[in-house]
């Protein structure tokens, strides 16, 4: 259950469609505005009152007693930290903290974004992970999931399920499958071949919708199986989304530094609302 919700906060225009989209979830018995200070210094200068991380402090307090006055009934909080602004936030995390962070409009080449505080935060993330786009318009409903049967992916379907019975929105749970790659450059699949791999992809799409149906009976669910890579598949199915929930294998090391390729390819080209979630969370 989502008992708090941590904002990443700059003051830029990402930050406040981040502050905005978690005010509007209205979910959890608190919000905390963190910001972070990249300037390293000792602790007796960062609380020093006439340094710049009292300034910033300072801003930061009138940034959160705007926010409280335009919705007063959010109890709002406010934090300023120094470090790196992923390891940072990442401190938050947990399965019952949901940490939101903005992203600016993906209008320039996606290697810009490769390395965004969004990306980095929810590959070494213990918990669930917004990353909200600057540019989300209001017209979008549905939630969708991506599934692929691993622990990863039902933690996100539970997320994704818990969030659309609490908005009163239809769920989309999409599963996309290709033929293994290294068969791919050499020999054509027959078509008989095809039908049995669709077949035992459908499986993982049918023990999902089992799961859904056994635990929230009451769901409005559609379903999609496609045949294609899963991060075009999953991008256009989440166009006019409301929300898209994928998840975060959860490697371990310095492999634990990266998403893997589809969610990291979904965050280069976020479009909607989207949240990685772990092996373990839930939404309340």
């Amino acid at each position: 259950m989502i008992e708090k919700t941590v904002v990443g906060w700059d003051g830029t225009a990402s930050a406040r469609a981040a502050i905005d989209w978690a005010i509007e979830r209205g979910v959890g018995k608190g919000l905390l505005m963190v910001r972070v200070s990249e300037d390293r210094m000792a602790a007796s200068k960062f609380f020093a009152a006439d340094s710049p991380a009292a300034a910033a402090r300072v801003d930061l307090m009138e940034d959160a007693d705007r926010v409280r006055a335009a919705h007063p009934s959010v109890r709002v909080e406010s934090e300023l930290v120094q470090g790196d602004p992923a390891e940072e936030l990442g401190r938050y995390s947990s399965a019952t903290t949901l940490v939101v962070v903005g992203t600016p409009a993906n209008t320039s080449p996606s290697f810009r974004y490769s390395w965004s505080v969004g990306s980095r935060l929810a590959a070494s993330a213990r918990g669930p992970i917004a990353i909200i786009p600057s540019d989300t318009t209001d017209d979008r409903s549905g939630i969708v999931v991506g599934i692929d049967g691993s622990p990863s992916s039902h933690g996100a379907l539970t997320f994704a399920a818990e969030e659309a019975l609490r908005t009163d929105e239809p769920l989309r749970v999409v599963h996309a499958w290709l033929e293994p790659a290294v068969w791919q450059d050499v020999y054509i699949p027959d078509d008989d071949f095809l039908e049995s791999l669709e077949m035992m992809h459908r499986h993982v799409l049918d023990e999902a919708l089992a799961t859904l149906s056994r635990d929230y009976p009451s769901l409005a669910v559609e379903q999609f199986l496609a045949r294609g890579r899963a991060q075009d598949v999953l991008a256009k199915a989440a166009r006019g989304a409301t929300l898209l929930v994928v998840g975060n294998h959860g490697l371990h090391g310095i492999r634990r530094l990266l998403l893997g390729s589809v969610s990291h390819a979904l965050v280069l080209g976020i479009r909607a609302p989207m949240v990685v979630v772990g092996t373990v969370a839930s939404l309340g």
